[in-house]
């Protein structure tokens, strides 16, 4: 947990200490300091003072103008300033916050970066947190797999402001139609294969597609995300953790009819699915390019998958389906859930970091901030739109924290389903599936060489453990120039 972290870190003590939120009347369990972070009295942390500026995307507005309404109310006295920005990717944050810190004039926090926050850091751009999160008993409740990734040279930057989460979605009518039984949701990768294995027909296969499967299964050891990326150490082992994970995918690849997405190969030299490939021998040309299409049309029992395609599968799938998270290695390992995370943080210039705090602490870990925030998904209708636009409204968030008062609620919301809450459940052990995000140059580190040689391997053109030595050399000569030059920039910048 994130306590046990910052408690081991070596930070200067602020003089002034930053309480959690929580009111003198009705205090937020799990919280017991109410006091002013403007040093001594009684008074509610709530009657704190303050201007803050919030820099997001303007794509995100509908779903942040509710949460940042409830901030309001429950903190009367600090002024928020939104700051919208057009763009989203291809680097949109840091090129927002450069330019304006060429001007001086950076918002004091930014909200849902989904781009590659490194260069953030590098440039000297973001504030650390450490200070202000010390002693904050709601932060014993914040995984260490949700801030380990944010933490550079021994200092946090940044916290998981929304996150998406990966698993299994299994297809409930052929469950049913095939006489199976429900696994439960800390099944083992043994379970799951049996599974698999048993879905096969005819006119059925046991999976639409295992993607991800070798990626999630090479970071199972503790202080790893995946691709088989030893954070703790800084080097990737291919070798050792990607070519098992990968064996165990090709031999169920192997399996003639279990899935669906190898089937499709060989492929035509533009990538399109051959007419005589099994697929379409087997199921026909309908749906030959899509990867999902034998889940959602009931041809399939599972799918790799992951909650950020929620609203499409909703509305694709004409059959009943759920959630499950990927399963335990054996009945002694835990699941392990692997999360890509939207960050908040506060940047280096922000004039009133402690009223800058308690907005960043709403919008990520903080209890009443995520009581409140569920609250606003949950009374979503399953149909609601942005207005003037067909974007359907989110119904449901997934949480950065573990605090039971949160699960509790989360467990309340009509919109999700016992599977869906199982696999937020699960998140509490989180492995990072876009270590892009988070690493210092990843594009100059998975190369298209790189990714070449892992496809091969992937699309059965190659054999993993010829080919692990090689990613294994390239990835990491180039990971310790990339280091080098993110510790030389965050030195110069610090």
């Amino acid at each position: 947990m994130l306590k046990r972290i910052l408690s081991a870190i070596s930070v200067a003590a602020l003089s002034l200490a930053i309480m959690g939120g929580c009111s003198p009347k009705e205090p937020t369990p799990g919280s017991t300091d109410t006091t002013s972070a403007s040093g001594g009295g009684e008074s509610s942390v709530y009657s704190m003072e303050g201007k803050v500026s919030i820099g997001f995307p303007v794509a995100e507005e509908a779903e942040l103008q509710p949460v940042l309404e409830a901030f309001r109310k429950q903190y009367p006295n600090i002024e928020v300033v939104e700051v919208p920005f057009e763009g989203s990717t291809g680097g949109a944050f840091n090129a927002f916050l450069s330019q304006h810190a060429a001007s001086n004039d950076m918002p004091d926090m930014m909200w849902c970066d989904w781009n590659d926050f490194a260069p953030e850091v590098a440039g000297g751009l973001v504030m650390a947190l450490n200070d202000l999160m010390k002693d904050d008993e709601e932060a014993e409740y914040v995984p260490s797999g949700m801030t380990d990734p944010y933490t550079y040279n021994g200092k946090l930057y940044a916290l998981p402001c929304q996150l998406n989460a990966m698993g299994i979605t299994i297809n409930l009518d052929l469950l049913d139609e095939l006489n199976l039984d429900k696994p439960s949701y800390d099944w083992t990768i043994d379970e799951f294969t049996d599974l698999l294995k048993k879905a096969i027909s005819n006119d059925t296969v046991g999976a639409a597609t295992l993607e991800d499967l070798d990626q999630v299964y090479s970071a199972q050891e503790d202080g790893y995300f995946y691709p088989a990326y030893d954070y703790v150490n800084q080097k990737f082992d291919f070798t050792n953790k990607w070519v098992p994970a990968m064996n165990r995918l090709a031999e169920l690849r192997a399996v003639p009819g279990l899935e669906a997405w190898s089937m499709r190969y060989p492929k035509n030299d533009d990538g399109t699915t051959s007419m005589d490939s099994d697929y379409v021998k087997k199921f026909g040309e309908t749906g030959k390019d899509d990867n999902h299409y034998t889940f959602k049309n009931g041809m399939a029992l599972m799918a790799t998958n992951a909650t950020y395609n929620d609203n499409w599968m909703r509305n694709e799938c004409k059959i009943n389906w759920d959630y499950w998270p990927y399963p335990r290695l054996d009945e002694n390992t835990p699941v392990k859930t692997p999360i890509h995370v939207d960050c908040a943080y506060l940047t280096k210039t922000c004039a009133q970091p402690e009223a800058a705090f308690q907005l960043l602490k709403w919008l990520t870990y903080g209890v009443e901030g995520n009581l409140q925030r569920l609250d606003i998904f949950a009374a979503r209708g399953d149909a609601d739109v942005v207005e003037g636009d067909t974007k359907l409204l989110k119904t449901w968030f997934i949480p950065c924290t573990q605090h039971p008062d949160v699960v509790a609620k989360f467990d309340e919301n009509p919109h999700l389903t016992e599977g869906f809450k199982a696999l937020y459940k699960s998140t509490e052990n989180s492995i990072r599936g876009d270590i892009n995000k988070i690493l210092s140059g990843y594009s100059n580190i998975f190369t298209d060489e790189v990714n070449k040689l892992i496809t091969d391997v992937r699309e059965g053109r190659a054999n993993a453990a010829d080919v692990a030595p090689q990613i294994d050399e390239k990835v990491n000569a180039a990971l310790q120039e990339q280091l080098k030059s993110f510790n030389d920039k965050v030195a110069a910048n610090g």
